[in-house]
């Protein structure tokens, strides 16, 4: 289960660099639609992430809580 934070952690990590990225690219192409439609993608993608992850870091707390 600590594996599992860990690499979730990368992966938030990971999808927030994406998408600032995406959004820095949308300002300097000005207003792309399809980049706009991406960066909503991967906002999404970012916030389910993270709500797995507290999900995940909750389990793991409850089970030391536990011990």
């Amino acid at each position: 289960m600590k594996m599992l934070n860990k690499l979730l952690a990368w992966l938030v990590g990971i999808a927030v660099f994406v998408n600032v990225i995406t959004l820095i690219l949308g300002i300097f192409y000005f207003f792309d639609f399809f980049l706009f439609k991406l960066w909503i993608a991967e906002l999404v993608t970012t916030l389910v992430i993270a709500g797995i992850k507290v999900h995940v870091t909750y389990m793991i707390f409850e089970s030391e809580l536990e011990d």
